[in-house]
């Protein structure tokens, strides 16, 4: 079986050759059997008493008492949402991806924004049973323990939001300010991890609002794909419009502008950050609103068909998508964190309010 990653040391455990000749894999599962939508993962870099990168892992939300093929909020439950947070990392016998509790973070949360640095991992926003929040904080790995520390919070609370990490700086883009926001952010702040005493700044705005879109660095640029805008229903209850329009932001001029090639289907929820891998930018999985569209009108479908499947890779130096293979079960609302020349995704939702413990890898070629 071919070796993934020198950095974690993952073996597959299936694996298939996509189109674009990228390989596709899952390795492992999440010690959550329920599985979670809205984690964070992220890649730490070498730090006191961890001698090797690590992915950690944490919070996320799921309905662990829904009833089985659960189709209604009263059928599902209530939605539990989590803080702890864990280590990936391989089994001994080197055939899969184990995950070890490394202990709890101060507050649960999921659909936050969040990056790996070398202080530790980044959090800010998100949500829980307690609404949306703003709070923003730092967590390192310190000898096996997570030791945090308080950041200055977001100027508003915001949960669903794009994000990207800069060198030292963290943007945290659009989202939605409440969860009966019946408008979609469109702000746009940067922290500086080198000053954190100077708190946010906010910058130029996007052109619209969107939530739950993802963000990528790439050559200087951050690229803000897909997600939705809303606007009130009848009841006067958010609505989404699903979008397929990519953004371009530029810090250096503090602009924004449309590329000028849509992604190939509007998507929502696709794994985030959007990895950066030998010169293109990938799209994974998501919820391209089919079935949503379909309800609003009345036409649903007696069964939903499930998340996204699709891998797509965009290639900003010449403006062009092509299809990149597929995951083995379609995924939304899930983290991606890179580590060497492999993508990790971790969990997510398959079905609305149903999970997959599953983590999934993808190796460029």
């Amino acid at each position: 079986m071919k070796r993934l990653c020198p950095t974690l040391a993952v073996l597959c455990l299936f694996a298939a050759a996509t189109a674009a000749g990228e390989t596709i894999c899952t390795p492992g599962k999440i010690s959550d059997p329920v599985g979670r939508a809205g984690m964070a993962a992220v890649l730490l870099p070498p730090g006191e008493g961890q001698a090797e990168p690590v992915i950690v892992v944490a919070g996320g939300a799921n309905f662990p008492h829904a009833k089985p093929h659960a189709r209604t909020p009263e059928e599902r439950g209530a939605k539990v949402y989590y803080g702890d947070a864990a280590v990936l990392t391989p089994a001994e016998d080197g055939k899969s991806v184990q995950s070890r509790a490394v202990g709890q973070l101060p507050r649960p949360f999921a659909y936050a924004a969040y990056a790996g640095s070398p202080g530790g991992m980044i959090l800010a926003g998100g949500c829980n049973e307690e609404g949306h929040s703003a709070k923003a904080t730092r967590t390192a790995l310190r000898n096996g323990q997570l030791v945090t520390e308080a950041l200055p919070n977001l100027p508003r609370s915001i949960a669903y939001p794009a994000f990207a990490l800069m060198g030292s700086k963290f943007y945290v883009i659009g989202g939605q300010e409440t969860e009966t926001s019946t408008e979609a952010l469109s702000c746009c702040y940067v922290l500086n991890l080198d000053d954190i005493n100077a708190g946010w700044k906010e910058l130029a705005p996007m052109p619209d609002g969107r939530m739950l879109a993802a963000a990528a660095v790439y050559d200087g640029l951050i690229y803000v794909m897909g997600g939705c805008s809303l606007h009130p229903d009848a009841k006067g209850q958010p609505e989404r419009t699903y979008l397929n329009e990519v953004l371009c932001y530029d810090p250096g001029s503090n602009t924004w502008a449309r590329v000028q090639s849509d992604m190939p289907e509007p998507l929502v929820g696709v794994a985030s950050p959007l990895p950066a891998l030998r010169g293109r930018i990938y799209v994974i999985g998501g919820d391209p609103g089919n079935f949503y569209r379909a309800s609003l009108q009345g036409k649903a479908p007696a069964k939903h068909p499930g998340q996204s499947k699709t891998v797509y890779a965009f290639t900003p130096a010449t403006n062009t998508w092509q299809k990149a293979g597929e995951l083995p079960e379609g995924v939304a609302t899930f983290p991606a964190a890179v580590s060497g020349e492999c993508i990790y995704t971790v969990s997510g939702e398959i079905f609305p309010g149903v999970r997959t413990p599953r983590i999934h890898a993808i190796t460029p070629q």
